[in-house]
């Protein structure tokens, strides 16, 4: 696996360089009002972003021989989706931090599954500045944006605060990764490069432009290289596959029930957030209780 992983860090990291020139000769990612340009973003997220998250189907299709015990995990699944979105309309607060406590764990241990004996400290300093980076270099934007989300004012100090849990997890991320003595000098080298363009990215993007080739181009695609997809194949079926919530969620959530892309988009990944990471939780329980007894 470290082979594929190597090989997506150099491509992210050519695709980051290109972004960063392109981004300079191009006004088009400098655009700060956000509805100008939601709908796109909503297509990467939503296909692109989300199919790494369509490869539960595969999990659970796989840990299983019996028919019957695939359509349980299936239907807890969803029915945990299903919670996650009303959870989410019915107090948008609580669900932003909810999204925000699971981004920053769920981050670090998937970005960093290759680094096998990696500290904890490490994946939580990844986390942390993965999920809010834009605060540091965008901090009024990234304000509106959870305003919106929120549908009310939060207090500055808040963002202040954040600003500041950032940059000491940073600042954690980097000391930690250079006094580790179980990451290879090769490996720290690549992860270095991969945390300083990610946060250069950072700095010239917008925060929704950042998040979503964050979300997609380095999240996603590690995460399907830790499940094991092996060909761009198996990655179009899951974009494919991935469809149908694209459809619910443009005519039901936006055409039929007027919601704004942003708060689809964020309910969404808050919902999917909250499945994925209790699969192998809800893999376990059936084992044990209809017993088929597989390794999750």
């Amino acid at each position: 696996m470290l082979n594929k992983i190597r090989v997506h860090q150099i491509i992210y990291l050519i695709l980051s360089l290109f972004l960063i020139f392109f981004n300079q000769q191009n006004p088009f990612f400098k655009l700060s009002d956000i509805n100008s340009s939601l709908a796109v973003i909503f297509l990467i997220i939503m296909s692109i972003g989300v199919s790494h998250g369509a490869s539960d189907s595969i999990v659970i299709w796989n840990a299983y021989s019996k028919l019957r015990t695939k359509a349980i995990a299936f239907l807890i699944y969803l029915s945990i989706v299903i919670f996650g979105l009303l959870l989410w309309f019915q107090s948008p607060a609580l669900g932003l931090v909810i999204l925000l406590l699971m981004s920053i764990f769920h981050f670090g241990e998937s970005d960093l599954t290759y680094l096998k004996k990696v500290s904890r400290g490490i994946k939580v300093s990844w986390g942390f500045a993965m999920t809010l980076l834009p605060v540091i270099f965008f901090e009024n934007d990234v304000k509106i944006i959870f305003d919106l989300l929120v549908n009310f004012e939060i207090n500055l100090n808040v963002f202040l605060a954040l600003k500041i849990l950032t940059l000491f997890f940073i600042c954690s991320f980097l000391f930690l990764v250079y006094l580790s003595n179980v990451i290879a000098r090769k490996d720290k080298f690549f992860l270095f490069l991969e945390f300083l363009i990610t946060l250069i990215l950072a700095s010239f993007l917008q925060p929704l432009y950042w998040f979503a080739f964050y979300f997609c181009f380095l999240h996603g695609i590690r995460a399907l290289i830790n499940i094991g997809i092996n060909s761009f194949r198996e990655f179009l079926f899951l974009i494919i596959f991935t469809l149908p919530v694209t459809l619910f969620a443009y005519f039901v959530l936006f055409e039929s029930l007027q919601i704004e892309y942003l708060n689809i988009i964020f309910s969404i990944l808050m919902a999917l957030t909250i499945s994925h990471m209790f699969l192998p939780a809800i893999n376990r329980y059936l084992s044990n209780l209809l017993g088929e007894h597989k390794y999750f």
